[in-house]
């Protein structure tokens, strides 16, 4: 396979396929996209539609796919020859449908959360094992180089337990309000799982042991918080009586969880979709102790993601004992998700420790799932009482 690209496949067509992965894969000398499956697509018999397509709205401007692209059936998209496809569908479908696209042997990166249940990751894991492709959850925030830095620099000058404060708080950023984005049934959870997730991939991999001992959970619904101002940066349309007033809005639009671990570090941790502040910001705070005894802090402050709303001036700030250190870093959107693609293709090519990456992630989903619990709302409450049907992505 290394004489030619990678055949690659969208499963799912809703915002982070299109404007996202599309666009970078199609720039990529080393994949070739080969088709597009999303039941709002073939809805339409075939016809060019935009990359807002799938359910997260429409994107005024988009050029509409080739009708050749697009498969009737994920069935026919499979038989495609693929060697990858990017599954991007709603939440509660990512274990069916990254399993089908395992059952056929084909690679998979997946959207995150990876699934809604650590049960679900230990069936997609024996998928993998059974037909030998890999798979992988994208992980973008991890491989930011701010974040890279700021672990590098937790490692050099924290001896010990540490105790990190982490929040990524937007000013209005709900998703398409009374989309499944909004519903528990389809989305397991809200500010805490989409925006969380990213948070906690990135602080796990700064603790030196991630092992916990204690977690407890707070969830705020949507009328706390007046969570029913969608995305608009995204270009998201609202859902069919979506928001506040009409759609289904029954998960979480401010999260946050504290966990304490076996070495004596400390987690706090903080996601909202709508909040006070001016522009969204995305703030890590690392306390710890030097091997000389002194008080290390370490704080990066900028926007994860790609809202335009951003602070003006990110920084990676250090301070040991009375020294201080600034260091600027990158502000342009979305160079992390170019990062996941390179980690991608080293996947494919089988020189990139997968299943390592893997076992972090299901790190990140066990946190995760257990705050959930610990808070009396449980990502999937019975499974067998989900949708069984592929729905808009």
């Amino acid at each position: 396979m290394t004489g030619r690209p990678f055949r690659t496949a969208l499963v799912g067509f809703g915002w982070i396929n299109a404007q996202v992965w599309l666009p970078r894969l199609l720039a990529h000398r080393n994949f070739e996209v080969v088709g597009v499956y999303d039941p709002a697509l073939t809805a339409r018999s075939g016809a060019p539609t935009g990359p807002g397509a799938g359910g997260a709205g429409p994107s005024d401007g988009a050029a509409g796919l080739p009708p050749d692209l697009i498969a009737d059936r994920l069935e026919d998209l499979l038989a495609r020859d693929l060697d990858l496809a990017v599954v991007g569908t709603p939440n509660h479908l990512h274990e069916q449908t990254a399993g089908a696209v395992l059952d056929a042997g084909v690679a998979a990166l997946i959207e995150k959360p990876l699934c809604l249940s650590t049960e679900e990751l230990r069936r997609l894991d024996a998928r993998s094992w059974r037909t030998g492709a890999p798979f992988q959850i994208s992980r973008p925030s991890a491989r930011r180089l701010d974040v890279d830095r700021l672990r590098s620099l937790v490692r050099q000058w924290c001896v010990g337990p540490v105790r990190i404060n982490a929040e990524w708080l937007r000013s209005s950023g709900v998703p398409r309000p009374g989309s499944w984005f909004t519903r528990r049934d389809q989305a397991g959870g809200g500010a805490l799982l989409d925006l969380g997730w990213h948070l906690a991939e990135v602080t796990q991999g700064l603790l030196p042991d991630p092992r916990r001992t204690s977690l407890d959970a707070r969830l705020l619904p949507p009328d706390d918080v007046s969570a029913h101002r969608g995305a608009g940066w995204r270009g998201d349309s609202p859902a069919p009586g979506g928001g506040k007033e009409g759609g289904v809005f029954d998960v979480e639009a401010d999260g946050s969880l504290r966990a304490r671990y076996r070495d004596g570090s400390a987690l706090s941790l903080r996601a909202a979709w709508a909040t006070d502040v001016e522009v969204d910001t995305t703030r890590i705070e690392v306390h710890g102790t030097g091997a000389d005894g002194e008080e290390c802090h370490l704080e990066l402050v900028t926007t994860f993601g790609f809202s335009p709303h951003r602070v003006a001036h990110p920084v990676l700030r250090a301070r040991r004992g009375d020294r201080v250190s600034e260091w600027p870093v990158e502000t342009a959107p979305g160079k992390e998700y170019d990062a996941q693609l390179d980690a991608t293709l080293a996947m494919l090519r089988r020189s990139l420790p997968w299943r390592t990456e893997l076992h972090r992630s299901a790190q990140v989903l066990s946190l995760l799932e257990d705050a959930y619990r610990a808070a009396g709302r449980p990502l999937v409450s019975d499974a067998r009482a989900r949708p069984a049907g592929v729905v808009p992505c």
